[in-house]
């Protein structure tokens, strides 16, 4: 895929685009680390009385939080430091991208293979923690013993794909959202270049925020599903 040219080119030839991205990505998700957590003391209870930067991670940690409850159950809080680190991390990658002449992390598929990696390797290490090989067994051949033969295939399958899934989504709304901003922004004439461009950006920011949203709550039906008793 021919990504837009980016600031990245300039170290290409020494390190790679792919880890510039991811790297920059990660300064930024630990710079608002940092913020939030400063802004956390004595009075932590208190949200900021105007607008600020942590008080909108705490609304959608608060979020994230919610629905693992409901996805995961009784052991949510276990897996929040995930969820919360892989929801920001591909947030700001997305957003990155909408920045002209930067790009983002997540319209690369190594990125996304990674994260997809990450996510489903968790849940099924969950579901053989909570259950045991044999119950993670009775997962993946769920019914009868006989249908076993048949069901196991279809299972792992099933679990495999989600690699492909999780990957395939996220970068291909990822990179032509991208793409689709970086043509309109320096292709077009004058006239055009004022108005549509911003069209286009704040679909694209919906989309950022959608397909952030999407990858981390798979992550926790993933997980959810793990930890569910086998029938």
């Amino acid at each position: 895929m021919g990504h837009p040219p980016s600031v990245y080119s300039a170290l290409e030839g020494s390190v790679h685009v792919i880890f510039q991205s991811v790297i920059a990505a990660m300064l930024i998700v630990l710079f608002i680390a940092w913020r939030v957590r400063a802004g956390l003391g004595a009075e932590a209870a208190i949200p900021d009385a105007k607008f600020s930067l942590r008080n909108i991670f705490e609304i959608l940690f608060e979020g994230i939080a919610s629905l693992a409850h409901d996805a995961i159950g009784h052991d949510w809080r276990k897996y929040m430091p995930l969820l919360a680190t892989l929801g920001t991390f591909i947030l700001i990658g997305n957003l990155m991208g909408l920045v002209p002449g930067l790009g983002g992390p997540t319209s690369y598929v190594e990125t996304n293979l990674s994260w997809a990696i990450v996510s489903v390797v968790t849940a099924e290490a969950a579901s053989i923690r909570a259950h045991g090989i044999g119950g993670w067994l009775k997962h993946m051949a769920p019914g009868p013993i006989w249908m076993a033969p048949l069901m196991l295939p279809i299972e792992l399958f099933s679990h495999l794909i989600r690699f492909v899934s999780l990957t395939i989504r996220l970068t291909a709304n990822m990179f032509a959202d991208h793409t689709l901003a970086a043509i309109f922004i320096s292709s077009f004439g004058v006239a055009i270049s004022l108005v549509v461009p911003w069209i286009v950006l704040g679909l694209g920011l919906f989309i950022c925020f959608v397909q952030a949203f999407v990858f981390t709550f798979l992550t926790m039906l993933y997980i959810g599903m793990g930890l569910e008793e086998a029938h």
